[in-house]
């Protein structure tokens, strides 16, 4: 990894953590350490798209970007230092796409990594666009040239935000099980078009199922409803599916210590190579599986789950989706009313203690205000600042990066004059670095210092209207009773559906989850 490019990926890293809440990734175990590979992923975030792929791995990637985003001299010297290959929409003398290929042939002949996002364009949040074949054709190109002897991995990413649109929203990284582009030799010896496309069609299905694809805004918004409401139901039941499958498969702790386990559980590739390290792996695998897992990959996951079902009742019963849309909508109108979320109405009233809510409430706006000022006095302007250029993005899909550049510029720039200030009356280093130190980690404090007074006062409010307002609020219990009953037996007629093969499941999905 070059230096420059290992330096940019540190100083991303860091402004990642910052602007995203959570950044989590899975499959990371199926990227070689060495040896030709292509990142496929899916584009929903623009150039914050590639900030986090690479960030999120540790091989140096050189990106496949339009040619367009050359045209600023000192980006064109960024992007050549750091291996970004041009893409021409429009090739001119000199400038083609001949030039892209055989320069991303190089890589590849070199044993590198090329990110290459096949939609070609933004997708939308939600949703991806039919894959271009660009990608089929430089890993069977490359490997053509080379008698098919390199060993191109081609490597699907779902990359899955959120809100993508927000700040300190989540990120969710998913890598999936390579692709060996030798298995289509000799599809391509045949049939070069043929071959071309039957890889995309497999890189797309691949993509798809690690990227949260929802056909439809209106399904995106009746999911992310049922998960509203129902979302709490769906994890517990993974968990408790997946609590039971470490009881029943998990070696346990004792045995691992006294070194009474099943040999039979492992793989009789690790033992025959008598690798120490493949046997360690193994064991530390094992123990992780009875740990608690992330709940990131359950959350987008039971948003394609939803998306499924939602599917096939559009499918087989439409009038059933359309009657269930209609509940779904009196029970939010029925919320926006008494401004309530759902989870205020799932809790019984007696559980709710007004004066012990009002303490927190009291006890947290005391003690959070001087910390809170703080970080409001020092971080307003420069938010609202990036907050201000962000919004006025051409699209939304470009929002994140203009904030993250803004950001990049105008937090410094606003915090140079305290910093001097704090220099010129102390004269101490460790004074001022203290001082510099405060004013990031105080601004974060009053984000979250705001929403949780939001959510004190929601509570407090929730009891108020159990105390004044019984009759509605025991309505709305009911209707959300209601809803969670008949998504419960929707739930339960989908798995059955799939079991009887009246569901065609995507690729590669999971059959063991309890959803």
């Amino acid at each position: 990894m070059s230096i420059l490019y290992s330096g940019l990926r540190k100083i991303l890293s860091y402004a990642v953590e910052l602007y995203y809440v959570d950044v989590q990734s899975t499959g990371r175990e199926f990227i070689p350490e060495k040896g030709p590979v292509i990142f496929a992923a899916n584009h929903p975030n623009s150039i914050m798209d590639t900030v986090i792929l690479g960030t999120q791995n540790d091989r140096e990637i050189s990106y496949m970007a339009k040619s367009g985003l050359f045209s600023n001299p000192a980006v064109a010297w960024l992007f050549n230092q750091c291996g970004v290959i041009p893409v021409y929409k429009k090739p001119r003398p000199g400038k083609n796409n001949e030039d892209s290929f055989r320069r991303a042939y190089e890589v590849l002949e070199e044993g590198g990594t090329i990110g290459i996002f096949p939609e070609g364009r933004n997708s939308g949040e939600r949703e991806m666009f039919e894959i271009k074949t660009g990608t089929s054709r430089i890993a069977l190109g490359a490997e053509s040239k080379n008698d098919y002897t390199l060993g191109i991995k081609i490597i699907p990413v779902g990359l899955n935000f959120e809100n993508r649109d927000q700040f300190l929203t989540s990120v969710l990284v998913r890598f999936g099980d390579p692709i060996d582009v030798s298995t289509y030799k000799e599809e391509h010896l045949l049939d070069d078009r043929g071959a071309v496309r039957s890889l995309t069609d497999d890189i797309q299905d691949r993509i798809r199922q690690l990227a949260t694809h929802i056909e439809g805004e209106r399904n995106v918004e009746m999911v992310q409803d049922i998960l509203a409401i129902y979302g709490k139901e769906l994890l517990l039941a993974i968990e408790n599916r997946r609590q039971e499958e470490r009881v029943a498969t998990s070696v346990g702790f004792d045995a691992l210590r006294e070194g009474d386990f099943d040999l039979d559980k492992i793989d009789e590739d690790i033992l025959k190579s008598r690798d120490p390290r493949g046997l360690r792996n193994w064991l530390f695998d094992e123990i992780k599986q009875t740990t608690q897992s992330s709940d990131l990959d359950d959350h987008f996951f039971l948003k394609e789950r939803v998306a499924d079902a939602l599917k096939h009742y559009r499918k087989e019963h439409p009038e059933l989706v359309e009657e269930m849309k209609l509940e779904i909508w009196q029970y939010k109108d029925h919320l926006r009313q008494v401004h309530l979320k759902h989870h205020f109405v799932s809790k019984d009233p007696e559980t709710l203690s007004f004066r012990k809510e009002a303490l927190k409430f009291t006890s947290y706006m005391l003690g959070g205000a001087l910390p809170a000022a703080w970080g409001f006095v020092h971080n307003v302007l420069p938010y609202f600042l990036t907050w201000s250029f962000a919004i006025r993005a051409p699209d939304e899909a470009q929002r994140a990066i203009r904030g993250l550049s803004v950001g990049a510029i105008a937090y410094p720039l606003f915090y140079a004059p305290f910093l001097y200030l704090i220099w010129i009356l102390s004269f101490q280093w460790w004074v001022v670095l203290l001082y510099g130190l405060s004013m990031p980690i105080s601004g974060f404090f009053f984000l979250r210092y705001r929403r949780q007074l939001a959510r004190y006062r929601g509570r407090i409010l929730t009891r108020t209207l159990f105390q004044t307002e019984g009759n509605l609020l025991a309505s709305l219990k009911s209707e959300r009773a209601d809803l969670i009953a008949s998504f419960d037996f929707l739930r339960q007629d989908f798995l059955e559906s799939e079991e009887a093969g009246r569901v065609v499941p995507r690729l590669g999905s999971s059959a063991d989850a309890e959803e």
